[in-house]
């Protein structure tokens, strides 16, 4: 596989942008539960990625790999929601270990939850971009 930084970069900055409005999507749905336990901080987390998936694939689609949706097919997408969901697996994963298997809550108080999800969505990143780069926008 050849890595293009700029194509790399184009993809951390569209990952920024979408995390940075996921995280503040998860404050919002945070101020709604009804608790802050593990089983509500993992519903917002899954929500914010249901959200996250359907922008990133739009973002990355055009400006990342500079492939036009109309030239998008079943194969694609599909793909592209496998990958998605690895990275969800992997986030919620880490995000879960980050805040309460290393005591995030204790260290950051109320930043935790947030700071948490944010560390995790970065470190998975890195994951998700080289799979959407070897499967799901090369061109045959």
């Amino acid at each position: 596989m050849t890595v293009s930084l700029s194509e790399y970069g184009r993809f951390v900055v569209v990952g920024a942008v979408v995390g940075l409005l996921a995280i503040a999507l998860r404050e919002l749905i945070a101020v709604t539960l009804p608790a802050d336990t593990p089983t509500y901080y993992s519903i917002s987390v899954i929500a914010v990625y249901v959200f996250g998936i359907v922008v990133s694939y739009v973002l990355q689609h055009r400006i990342t790999f500079r492939v036009s949706l109309g030239e998008s097919n079943w194969r694609v997408l599909i793909s592209f929601v496998g990958v998605a969901l690895i990275g969800a697996l992997a986030t919620w994963l880490l995000a879960l270990l980050l805040r309460y298997g290393l005591a995030f809550d204790r260290i950051f108080g109320r930043l935790s939850g947030s700071l948490a999800f944010a560390v995790a969505a970065v470190s998975a990143s890195t994951v998700t971009y080289a799979l959407n780069a070897l499967f799901v926008f090369r061109r045959p």
